[in-house]
Formats: C-alpha cells, sequence, structure tokens
C-alpha cells in the first residue's frame, strides 16, 4: 500500500506545471528526492527479513506522509489555478469595461 502512494506522489511531482511553483522548486526537487528514497525502502522492506511488525508501522508512516504530501500539492495547485483563473476573469472583465467605454465615447461623437 505505502508504495502505490508513493508512486502516486511521483507521478503528482512529475506532472506539475513550473510556472505554478516558481520560486519552490528547490523544495519540490527535494521532495521529489524523497519520495525516490522512500520508494526504495519500501520496496527492499518487503524483501527483507525484520521484524513484520515494525516494517508495517514504517510502511504506515511513510504512506501517511507520501498522501499528505501529495494532498497538499494537489490542494495548493488548485488554489493557484483558481487565484490565477480569477485575476484573468477580472482583467477580462476590465477589458470589456474597457472596450465598451471608448464604443460608447465614439458613439456619442
Amino acid at each position: 500500500m505505502a508504495a502505490y502512494t508513493v508512486i502516486s506522489l511521483l507521478q503528482t511531482l512529475d506532472q506539475r506545471n513550473p510556472q505554478l511553483f516558481h520560486g519552490h522548486i528547490a523544495e519540490l526537487n527535494s521532495l521529489h528526492a524523497t519520495a525516490e528514497y522512500f520508494q526504495k525502502v519500501v520496496e527492499n522492506t518487503s524483501k527483507s527479513r525484520f521484524d513484520i511488525e515494525k516494517i508495517k508501522t514504517l510502511e504506515e508512516k511513510i504512506r501517511v506522509a507520501a498522501s499528505y504530501a501529495e494532498d497538499v500539492l494537489e490542494l495548493k495547485s488548485s488554489r493557484i489555478v483558481k487565484v490565477s483563473r480569477w485575476k484573468f476573469g477580472i482583467s477580462q472583465h476590465l477589458d470589456l469595461l474597457k472596450a465598451v467605454k471608448k464604443w460608447i465615447q465614439q458613439r456619442n461623437k
């Protein structure tokens, strides 16, 4: 289960739009490297002969952390997109108002 969650996080990181996260690239690259490390840990623990309960506990912690990281990334992405759409909508509205005012001025001449 932890392996799937880590893979999902890696896919989310690989699909991110760099323009949305400018200024945070170093943190995202670090998160990606950490996720790759934990992916290897999960793969190796499944082959090990250590205490199974300890392995399950470790895998659960990795699963929870990876799931949380992915949720945060998706939430921040959606907020950035919503703000961008709102700003774009406002700018379109303002451009339309300017065009209407100009048209009215031309009509009144």
